[in-house]
């Protein structure tokens, strides 16, 4: 077997036949994925590094295990403990799947508070937009707690929804969510140093 050689831009051990081939790149040099690759490692090291230091994701963290691991769940939390699960929940399943995912999914128990909370935040679009969606599924009806009864209704109304424009909508984050959630946490004392 033959001895590797370093490729010649990043310095990677390739085979002598790979580097003949190649021009003595490795195949994530030849094929320009190296750089993705690092940046994808850089970003990563950084999420860790945030994951160590940020308040802000050691206090979701912590809410997320209260909800979940502790007595009384999400009906234990304080009143400001609530607001900022509820609207993070929301933007985070609204992000991942649109406003039909969070409508579908068990988050949507938590619709009142959501939208309690983006009013109290001052996030004027983004109720604008949560109460459109909820118009369009579920008209004049008030959103059922319970995921299946949601699913029940939705199915019964058989409502025409586009919710994608609304989606797009509301990635466009002109109430600037996080910096609200992030002063909000601050300002009630759920954060005690950023």
């Amino acid at each position: 077997m033959s001895d590797k050689i370093p490729c010649t831009e990043c310095g990677a051990m390739v085979l002598p036949s790979t580097a003949e081939r190649t021009g003595g790149l490795c195949m994530p040099c030849k094929n320009g994925t190296r750089k993705s690759m690092d940046l994808a490692k850089e970003r990563a090291a950084k999420e860790r590094e945030l994951e160590k230091t940020c308040p802000y994701r050691a206090l979701w963290r912590e809410l997320v295990d209260k909800v979940y691991k502790q007595d009384g769940g999400f009906s234990a939390l304080s009143d400001n403990e609530k607001l900022y699960y509820s609207v993070n929940v929301l933007s985070g399943e609204v992000y991942n799947g649109g406003f039909d995912q969070y409508f579908n999914n068990t988050s949507a128990e938590h619709y009142r508070n959501a939208e309690h909370g983006l009013v109290q935040l001052g996030a004027t679009n983004s109720v604008k937009l949560l109460r459109q969606a909820k118009e369009q599924l579920f008209g004049s009806n008030q959103v059922p707690k319970s995921q299946i009864e949601r699913w029940t209704l939705i199915r019964k109304l058989n409502r025409p929804a586009d919710l994608d424009a609304l989606d797009t909508e509301f990635y466009k984050d002109q109430d600037k969510l996080d910096t609200k959630l992030e002063a909000f946490a601050l300002e009630s004392g759920l954060v005690k140093n950023a």
